[in-house]
């Protein structure tokens, strides 16, 4: 399926918020906290812009039937504008994200299999 128009645009702050916010929801919920963890992590590391509610409006309006297309597109556009060390940190980061309560559930193992897969690590 070819990548939209919209995730060709995304620059690493926005890719990676949508690939962390969409680790965060595959336990099912989320929390004020794990988001503003999560900009904070994105603005230190990727210092580009983005517009916070326009992506968040984004990611409430995808059907949740689509949310695993739509990470693997982003999955692949984090990769073509990133370098291995920017992979790297995001993946450690969003483990943490995924560990922070202390269980990884079966939804957030295949979200984070798929991040492994599409950027070819072990």
């Amino acid at each position: 399926m070819p990548t939209t128009q919209f995730i060709t645009k995304m620059n690493k702050t926005e890719a990676g918020f949508h690939l962390l916010m969409t680790l965060s929801l595959a336990d099912g919920s989320i929390h004020k906290a794990e988001s503003s963890v999560i900009l904070e992590f994105l603005e230190k590391n990727y210092k580009e812009p983005i517009e916070i509610i326009k992506e968040q409006a984004f990611l409430r309006a995808c059907p949740e039937e689509n949310l695993m297309e739509h990470f693997i597109e982003t999955a692949e556009q984090f990769f073509k504008i990133s370098k291995s060390e920017e992979r790297n940190k995001l993946i450690a980061f969003a483990m943490k994200v995924v560990m922070a309560d202390n269980k990884m559930e079966n939804a957030e193992d295949s979200y984070i299999n798929v991040l492994y897969d599409t950027w070819g690590l072990d």
